[in-house]
């Protein structure tokens, strides 16, 4: 989400200070806006829940407390856990990077908020994660997502989600696009380029140009080779912001390992739930998260 200096924080909490009333919880089968609460780049839960529509932080107090500063404008701490510096509350809607702070957006009923608390020394952008598939591209920030295009089997399960998806994935625009990694660089430029910088794109796993899985470890600042993986599960957008088309890869070090590992996304979407990117090994299994490294 947008990092803002605590002195520029100061400076726009003194031209509109923002309310601090807090909301009533709703039932977990009432409509709102579902709320997910972690740290550590997803790896460890802390709250989840509906909350009502209005600002992401009103929404947020339904499912937990949060305290602020500035005017209400900075969260300081959701649920106890706090913020150091090192370590700070970043939050996406619907699988895309918030364009403001939490007291200046808005979210309706049926989108997702996911608040995680990291270290974000060498990601300080991510623009869209995979944490709430199969958002952005059924929703993104402000409504439905239009000119969707996707290689099956994503294309498929888009549908039944009520997406009006074109197929196969265009290489502009939102899209799935589903391929060995070498493949989808070839075939989509933004991918090849995405890979070439992850920093700047934001990726957190991804396979480098000599057919590596890697995985960006904020707590180590540096990726990781990952020997058990043969795919990935990621998303960027097109210009690396997030006000740009989304874009979700499924990228494995063979074709058939990319549409092994899409069809375990169709099948089983909690793979990546709460999870920027992750990766598979042969067997489906995740081996990585990305922003935490390797798993066990």
């Amino acid at each position: 989400m947008l990092r803002v200096l605590p002195a520029l924080l100061l400076v726009a909490a003194l031209v509109a200070a923002c309310g601090t009333s807090k909301t009533q919880p709703l039932a977990q089968s009432a409509p709102g806006a579902r709320v997910s609460v972690t740290a550590d780049w997803g790896s460890t839960a802390i709250a989840q829940g509906r909350g009502n529509p209005g600002t992401v932080i009103d929404a947020t107090r339904g499912v937990a407390k949060v305290t602020t500063s500035y005017g209400g404008r900075y969260v300081t701490g959701i649920a106890g856990d706090k913020g150091d510096g090192t370590r700070d509350w970043i939050f996406w809607i619907n699988g895309i990077e918030a364009p403001a702070g939490g007291a200046d957006t808005k979210v309706a009923a049926g989108d997702r908020i996911w608040w995680d608390l990291h270290r974000w020394n060498g990601r300080v952008n991510v623009p869209a994660v995979v944490a709430d598939w199969p958002m952005p591209l059924t929703r993104g920030i402000g409504g439905t997502t239009k000119g969707v295009s996707a290689d099956p089997p994503l294309s498929t399960a888009l549908r039944t989600a009520g997406v009006d998806v074109a197929q196969p994935a265009a290489t502009t625009g939102p899209r799935a696009i589903v391929g060995g990694s070498a493949e989808l660089m070839d075939r989509d430029p933004r991918w090849g380029q995405a890979v070439a910088d992850p920093n700047a794109s934001g990726l957190t796993a991804w396979i480098d140009i000599k057919g590596y899985v890697r995985v960006w470890n904020a707590a180590l600042g540096r990726a990781q080779g990952v020997p058990r993986a043969v795919a990935v599960i990621v998303a960027t957008t097109d210009g690396y912001a997030a006000s740009d088309p989304p874009v979700i890869v499924v990228a494995g070090i063979t074709q058939s390992a990319a549409l092994a590992a899409a069809q375990a996304l169709v099948q089983r979407p909690e793979l990546v739930r709460n999870a920027t990117a992750v990766c598979l090994d042969a067997a489906g299994n995740v081996v990585c998260r990305g922003g935490s490294g390797r798993t066990p």
